[in-house]
């Protein structure tokens, strides 16, 4: 019995220690200093499913991958988020759809719209022809959501990711944000 109480001690110790290192690296965050010229800016939809339109975390980060792209640094804004929406579209779409409306050109944009999770993103992403998971890309999202960017995107196979938050200043921890 000693050995099991220990055993869910250390695991908790593990779990602690976890979140504190994670807590550190999105409180601590910087953007590089120079981002590389790379294929494909992938840009994740953020929270709010089942609401159709472009608002929240997705339209910062929809904003951000658009600053980036104008920046010249990619041929391709991949944008990635999946439906379930009243509307009958993908968040993709509607993220698309407004990075049309800020003079990005339709044939720069890509669409992934059959992601529901981080996870997903990475692996729909990868599946784009244009997308090759073996040279460097830039993935927007939020800083509070970058180390499971990092996981997922590790986890499918893509070698050089450069991530970008779309927030600055310290991230808003509220009741939701918890």
């Amino acid at each position: 019995m000693t050995w099991l109480l220990r055993l869910i001690a250390l695991f908790v110790l593990a779990g602690g220690l976890s979140l504190v290192g994670v807590a550190f690296y999105v409180y601590s965050y910087a953007p590089p200093a120079t981002l590389p010229r790379v294929n494909a800016i992938i840009v994740l939809s953020g929270p709010g499913a089942h609401v159709p339109g472009l608002r929240g975390e997705t339209k910062a980060r929809v904003d951000k991958g658009i600053e980036l792209y104008n920046q010249r640094l990619a041929r391709y804004l991949v944008m990635s988020g999946g439906g379930g929406l009243p509307d009958g579209a993908s968040h993709a779409r509607h993220m698309a759809d407004y990075a049309i409306q800020q003079g990005v050109p339709e044939a720069a944009i890509l669409l992934e719209g059959n992601s529901g999770s981080t996870l997903q993103n990475a692996w729909f992403s990868k599946r784009l022809d244009e997308v090759n998971p073996d040279v460097a890309m830039i993935v927007v999202s939020h800083r509070y959501h970058l180390p499971r960017v990092w996981a997922s995107f590790r986890w499918a196979g893509y070698q050089q990711q450069n991530l970008i938050a779309a927030d600055s200043g310290a991230p808003n921890v509220d009741r939701s944000f918890l």
